[in-house]
């Protein structure tokens, strides 16, 4: 029979029995069965990355990382590992969706491009004490640290809970604790720009599209 829309091919087999009769062999038709082959499955189902600041992330290390360097061509890949590593560890810890987090910190940065008030010695990964007026912002003494700080005042938006770490974050007590569950709430307190959030989400989207060679 012809395949359905090619979901599967096949064939049909009549099966038959041979009956010893009086010295005699007789063939005698006994049924039919058939056989489907079905397509091998190529791919698995891809997770699109939550818009909740406080949730699981679905994207590894390695996409992460390769997103970073998909978008900056001139920074090597320990770096890129090293800050995936970090996001995701941090936010584990203070139960933060690190892929939220890692999509600002390249929104913030330009994917490490800085350029702007802030520059790459102050491990500052999202703005944190700047205002727009050549304010340089916080600087911390190494990468963890800034990539904690992000994390904490993004706990301190998204929650109400209280930190798992040693606070580092010197803005955190001036943030609305609780304020900004999803990425379209900080829209107007992160930052003014009324397509901030649109800016973070376009940037979700484009990671949940990284494939993972895992």
């Amino acid at each position: 029979w012809g395949s359905e829309k090619n979901k599967f091919i096949g064939y049909q087999q009549q099966l038959t029995l041979s009956v010893n009769l009086s010295g005699l062999t007789a063939i005698v038709p006994v049924d039919y069965y058939r056989v489907r082959f079905y397509p091998k499955a190529t791919k698995r189902a891809r997770l699109l990355p939550s818009e909740q600041i406080m949730a699981l992330g679905v994207t590894s290390g390695e996409q992460l990382e390769t997103f970073l360097l998909q978008n900056n061509h001139h920074i090597d890949l320990s770096t890129a590992r090293h800050l995936a590593r970090l996001y995701i560890e941090e936010s584990a810890i203070e139960g933060v969706n690190p892929d939220v987090a890692f999509t600002q910190m390249c929104l913030e940065t330009g994917f490490l491009r800085f350029g702007g008030d802030v520059d790459s010695q102050q491990h500052n990964y999202c703005g944190l004490g700047v205002t727009g007026k050549g304010e340089k912002g916080l600087s911390f003494i190494d990468s963890r640290t800034g990539v904690r700080a992000h994390i904490q005042h993004l706990k301190a938006y998204a929650s109400t809970e209280n930190l798992n770490t040693v606070l580092v974050d010197e803005r955190f007590r001036f943030v609305e604790r609780g304020s900004a569950e999803e990425i379209v709430d900080l829209t107007g307190k992160w930052a003014t720009d009324k397509q901030y959030d649109k800016k973070i989400r376009s940037l979700l989207q484009r990671l949940g599209q990284i494939e993972s060679r895992l």
